[in-house]
């Protein structure tokens, strides 16, 4: 490989994809060295018109130039871990940012992030390292949504919430003002947390109303 600086995007599958397509979109981007996955199938080949590269420690074999990576891993849990590997490799994590989003001045953003089409990170709000804001999702204003945590299409987090480490907000899911969501909850899609959501507890959708778990 020439000795330039390129990205790698870990994973793949469909998320890859979403990564590979947001970074074509983005003006001078690093060059895609391919695609990491541990899968033994997904060791050599072409994987969205780029190379496979096996697993993060095969990668690193072939690539003697400066490493960019990003995490394309919807897991939380699985994705820290894996950011952990790639960090151990000496690589550089990067962050996938649409052209679309819109970010506030005061706003802070941790490394290797992946912000979608129309996300919103507003004032004074701040999202931690490794975390995903998919399309359409939105931050507000003194907000904190913390490492590895995932925030899938159509959120909405309101003002001076706390998202803690590696929790999860499937699509469309709603936090009122000035609530937490603890560390490795979920909360379903639709609904709507009215109250502090404690570490590690589920908030499920059910007709007609949401309950814990």
């Amino acid at each position: 490989m020439q000795n330039e600086t390129q990205l790698v995007i870990i994973g793949a599958s469909g998320f890859s994809t979403e990564a590979a397509w947001i970074l074509s979109r983005m003006d001078g981007a690093p060059r895609l060295a391919g695609f990491c996955d541990d899968d033994p199938a997904k060791a050599r080949g072409v994987f969205n018109n780029a190379p496979l590269l096996g697993a993060l420690e095969n990668a690193a074999a072939r690539l003697n130039a400066p490493v960019l990576y990003f995490c394309a891993v919807g897991g939380n849990d699985a994705r820290k871990k894996i950011t952990a590997r790639a960090d151990t490799l000496g690589w550089t994590p990067f962050s996938i940012v649409d052209p679309t989003a819109v970010v506030a001045s005061d706003a802070t953003l941790g490394a290797g992030i992946f912000l979608g089409v129309n996300s919103v990170v507003s004032c004074g709000a701040h999202i931690g390292n490794h975390v995903i804001l998919n399309h359409n999702a939105v931050i507000g204003h003194n907000a904190r949504v913390e490492n590895f945590s995932h925030v899938c299409p159509g959120v909405k987090i309101s003002g001076f919430c706390h998202v803690a480490e590696g929790a999860f907000l499937a699509t469309n899911a709603v936090v009122i003002p000035s609530r937490c969501v603890g560390a490795w909850a979920s909360v379903g899609a639709g609904c709507v947390v009215l109250r502090d959501l404690p570490d590690h507890t589920r908030l499920l959708p059910a007709p007609g109303k949401t309950f814990f778990n």
